[in-house]
């Protein structure tokens, strides 16, 4: 765990993070992708099997699609409180995410119209992962905002180990269509297409670095949302009786990945004293020690020399989820210019939002909350711009449509307006 108390160690800090990410990423990443995906064109299905047994232990023949019998099964191995929970989570996602929906618009003068006209996309796949934990969370996360949009087609892809809990919240979505496909595999069978899972319009959902790769590799044939890194969390605070707090709210996302990462920032080392305390107290109780025992390295405590230094490293990071852990937060929310989403107060835990509150949980990485946002509705969405112009209106604007087109070479432009003005 590293203190700093300046703006230039803190750079060095993060560029050894990011170092550390770099070395975590397989020296031919991107030509074992392209041998996966070359595979997977040549014999589909059949691919994915071998796959499955080859990198998730499946050890004999299964089904790729989850069957409505196994949605239905799935319900006797959870409690009837964790279905309670889900529901109530749904429709708090529901709430949030319906906020967003757009709506179309229109303008007239003058003999002119125009606006704009959203539609949905026709299709989305939709990747929870496994492997270290259950996420039925993201589930929910994916697919509402895409059934609020309007996709008529919603293609969700699992590894093969797919928990009951996921598969309760899959149905409790509606969602149908479910494959036992996880991996760089299912990024590349939902792009490309195999006889059983359908190509998509957009991919979205985190992963790991092999899916996350397979889907900048996919951008441009298909959609996808952002590339997702490791888990992060910034924590801002100012009063001392909320270091445990803070300390807390780092453990909960250093717990996601050994190269997570959580910094939290004061303004007196005395209050970083009390969180790198409390922050070591909570660590001996937690369950998932393998993990914590790498990403602690992660965990950087900051300490600003003013307010306004701390909005300065705010904005500077831009990290995934900022917790302003602090009774009068709004001044320093009126000052944030980046992150993915912002928890405010001392009781509003970043696990609200992970969970349960309403917002989503997947959000822009390693800084990149300068220019993406989080998931949500216009992510399965798309607009078009319509214009209409009568003959009178046209007419009135030749003269600027010839001078401009004409600067650019381009006559054939300006024929298409003189033959419409010219005509009887």
């Amino acid at each position: 765990m590293k203190r700093i108390t300046t703006f230039n160690e803190f750079l060095d800090w993060q560029e050894s993070y990011h170092q550390a990410l770099m070395g975590s990423e397989t020296t031919d990443l991107r030509g074992t992708l392209t041998t996966i995906r070359q595979e997977l064109r040549d014999k589909g299905d059949d691919a994915l099997v071998e796959f499955a047994k080859q990198f998730d232990g499946v050890e004999s023949h299964f089904s790729l699609k989850v069957t409505p019998e196994e949605l239905k099964e799935a319900y006797q191995d959870v409690s009837s409180h964790y279905v309670e929970a889900l529901k109530r989570a749904i429709e708090n996602i529901r709430t949030f995410h319906s906020k967003q929906i757009p709506q179309n618009w229109e303008s007239s003068q003058d003999g002119v119209w125009y606006g704009n006209r959203y539609t949905p996309l026709e299709s989305a796949g939709i990747y929870v992962p496994g492997g270290r934990a259950a996420y039925p969370s993201t589930v929910l996360m994916d697919a509402i905002p895409a059934q609020l949009a309007g996709v008529s087609q919603i293609v969700m892809v699992t590894p093969p180990s797919v928990p009951s809990q996921v598969l309760v919240a899959a149905d409790l979505c509606g969602l149908t269509e479910i494959y036992r496909v996880g991996g760089a595999q299912a990024v590349f069978a939902l792009a490309d297409g195999t006889t059983s899972v359908p190509k998509v319009d957009k991919i979205v959902g985190p992963g790991n670095v092999y899916v996350t790769q397979a889907k900048q590799m996919v951008y441009g044939k298909v959609d996808i949302d952002k590339p997702a890194g490791p888990s992060e969390v910034l924590v801002a605070i100012e009063n001392v009786d909320y270091a445990p707090f803070a300390a807390a709210e780092m453990l909960a996302q250093l717990e996601h990945d050994p190269l997570a990462n959580a910094v939290v920032v004061a303004t007196s080392s005395e209050l970083l004293d009390a969180v790198e305390s409390s922050f070591k107290d909570q660590l001996t109780r937690l369950k998932r020690q393998e993990v914590l025992a790498h990403s602690t390295q992660f965990a950087c405590f900051v300490q600003a020399e003013s307010n306004e230094e701390m909005i300065d490293y705010i904005n500077h990071i831009a990290s995934e989820h900022l917790s302003l852990c602090m009774d009068e937060y709004q001044p320093i929310l009126d000052k944030v210019k980046h992150a993915g989403s912002i928890f405010c107060g001392p009781y509003t835990p970043v696990t609200l939002g992970d969970y349960y509150a309403g917002t989503n949980h997947v959000l822009p990485t390693e800084g990149t909350a300068r220019f993406a946002s989080p998931l949500g509705v216009m992510d399965f969405m798309k607009y078009s711009s319509v214009l209409s112009y009568s003959q009178a209106s046209l007419q009135a604007v030749q003269t600027d449509l010839h001078v401009l087109t004409e600067m650019e070479g381009f006559d054939a432009h300006f024929n298409a307006v003189e033959v419409r003005v010219s005509k009887d």
